[in-house]
């Protein structure tokens, strides 16, 4: 019984990572974004018309300036990901033209704020 006391003294708990709790506190604030992109009524829209991809943001968010950041995701080539800031019209979309891009699939990652409360969205899109 001793002999297991003292090895049990003996053990070190290490936290999985380092900044455990800041990472915690960064994924919090994920999950709360990815909540308020579900509650709005009118989604984010990612269209390939003509030679531009077009994207639509909620038009209920555009009574204040949307601010953010877009990430092109390219799960196969890491050299094809493609970011841009958020620049859209007063209408609530931001063209990009499709030569930008390379042929295939891109994982659309919007990281985005409207006034004070900030919004997630990801969608899968074929670039053809």
């Amino acid at each position: 019984m001793l002999f297991l006391v003292f090895s049990a003294f003996q053990q070190t708990f290490d936290l999985v990572a380092e900044d455990y709790y800041g990472k915690e506190l960064k994924f919090q604030n994920q999950i709360e974004k990815q909540t308020n992109q579900q509650q709005v009524h009118d989604p984010i829209a990612c269209l390939v018309l003509g030679n531009t991809l077009q994207i639509q943001f909620p038009k209920e968010l555009l009574h204040n300036k949307i601010t953010g950041d877009i990430l092109f995701f390219r799960p196969s080539d890491a050299k094809k990901d493609i970011l841009r800031s958020v620049s859209c019209s007063d209408s609530g979309v931001q063209e990009l033209p499709l030569h930008l891009f390379s042929k295939g699939l891109y994982r659309v990652q919007i990281d985005y704020a409207s006034g004070d409360k900030k919004y997630y969205f990801e969608q899968n899109i074929m670039i053809p």
